[in-house]
């Protein structure tokens, strides 16, 4: 799939202008035909700020007006194929109005709406055209983009060009040239940061802090972060780490980071005030937003990866081999096969052992018996004190080839809030 996401400013003032973007040519007021052409996107995404609005009756009405005048350039452009358009927060005082609110808002807003729009499954080609864009909005589209396409990339070849043209100076630049200042197969890169304390989802601008207090009280979105950010932050670790078994345990409801993303966005948005020629955002976004955002998106992206409790030694290797790269996928592949090893040694004899500790497993009588971080993250999290296997009982054919089908592991009961406030506590020092 082909995605072309271009950034404007003012595109009212644009004049026509001679574009050359490989070997064609087209004289145009915007770059967009021409990039449909050579590129032939199957889709594409307008960013404006809201800063162009007229319309100042409510935010939905500014967007509104902004949406109808681009419409009718689309037209007088003639830009072909679907194009969405995406209008998101601005700062600054202009002739149409004032507009006031944390910068950072562009970032978070942007990051959540290409959450939507980017796919989640197969390869993807992402073209993204800054000529026309505003300086801080581009920036901060550029910024969500590479982040988003880090996890994506960690199962989806994942391609990213940028575009640029000539700059334009009056009276000399008789055509310019349509430039590609990036392109890169985006490497992947996981989310790799903690969720942060409550005081940094929804911060204040021009609000009360005893009115915020009162507003978040409201929300369920604080509860759901109280009693799951030790298990999510976890979750987290385990993909940075190279965790399968905690992977699988720990996987994130979907639908529960997906209401909270909602709810804290929609509670943004009520806190918007527009009058006449102004728009001030009394809150703004903060970075446990971007967070919920991205870990929403990770989640989605890596849903097939997600194996039925309690694993088998054979999903762990699927999981292993399709997630961590290099060091990490040896690492792993190393302690499941120790466990595959000897439960075909266990199952030759005709032994199907129940749940049992890793350290009996292995009979690993004399072994230190307290858990460690070091000896946890060496071990890829199959810590012998802490993890715990059951062989199901089969037909022995080829021993070592089934026994990756028929064994199970899971964290000992006993042990997992050691385990998960471990991996927390390294993902944080790790920021």
């Amino acid at each position: 799939m082909k995605l072309l996401i271009a950034s404007w400013g003012a595109f009212e003032r644009w004049t026509e202008t001679k574009y050359r973007f490989g070997n064609v040519r087209l004289a145009n007021k915007s770059t967009l035909p021409i990039l449909q052409r050579v590129i032939e996107p199957d889709w594409s995404v307008i960013v404006l700020p809201e800063t162009l609005g007229v319309d100042f009756t409510s935010l939905e009405a500014l967007r509104e007006s902004i949406r109808g005048k681009v419409e009718e350039f689309f037209e007088e452009i003639g830009a072909g194929r679907e194009v969405d358009v995406l209008i998101v927060p601005g700062i600054g005082s202009f002739p149409n109005g004032t507009f006031s609110g944390s910068a950072l808002d562009t970032y978070h807003y942007v990051l959540y709406r290409l959450s939507q729009i980017l796919p989640t499954r197969g390869e993807l080609e992402v073209h993204f055209d800054i000529t026309h864009g505003l300086n801080y909005v581009t920036f901060l589209i550029h910024r969500a983009l590479r982040e988003l396409l880090g996890i994506r990339a960690l199962l989806n070849r994942t391609r990213f060009l940028a575009y640029n043209s000539d700059p334009y100076v009056p009276k000399l630049s008789k055509e310019l040239s349509i430039n590609v200042i990036e392109d890169v197969y985006v490497e992947p890169l996981p989310l790799s940061e903690p969720l942060p304390d409550p005081s940094n989802y929804l911060v204040p601008y021009s609000i009360e802090k005893k009115v915020l207090g009162e507003l978040k009280r409201k929300l369920k979105t604080f509860g759901m972060i109280k009693d799951k950010k030790r298990k999510i932050d976890a979750w987290i670790g385990s993909v940075v780490f190279g965790l399968p078994l905690l992977f699988a345990e720990n996987f994130p409801d979907e639908g529960t980071i997906e209401e909270a993303v909602e709810e804290l966005l929609r509670t943004w948005e009520e806190n918007v005030e527009v009058s006449e020629k102004r728009v001030e955002r009394k809150l703004a976004l903060g970075t446990g937003f971007g967070t919920l955002v991205k870990l929403l998106f990770q989640v989605k992206v890596l849903e097939g990866l997600r194996p039925e409790l309690p694993p088998s030694v054979d999903a762990l290797y699927k999981l292993s081999n399709s997630l961590f790269r290099g060091s990490i996928r040896e690492r792993v592949n190393v302690e499941l096969h120790k466990v595959e090893e000897k439960a075909a040694k266990y199952a030759s004899s005709g032994q199907f052992p129940g749940w049992t500790l890793l350290r009996e497993f292995y009979r690993f009588d004399e072994a230190n018996a307290s858990i460690t971080p070091r000896n946890f993250f060496a071990h890829a999290g199959l810590e012998a004190n802490s993890t715990e296997v059951r062989m199901e009982e089969w037909d022995v054919g080829d021993a070592v080839r089934e026994a990756r089908l028929h064994t199970f592991l899971r964290y000992s009961p006993g042990a997992k809030k050691r385990i998960e406030a471990m991996v927390s506590r390294a993902l944080g020092e790790g920021k």
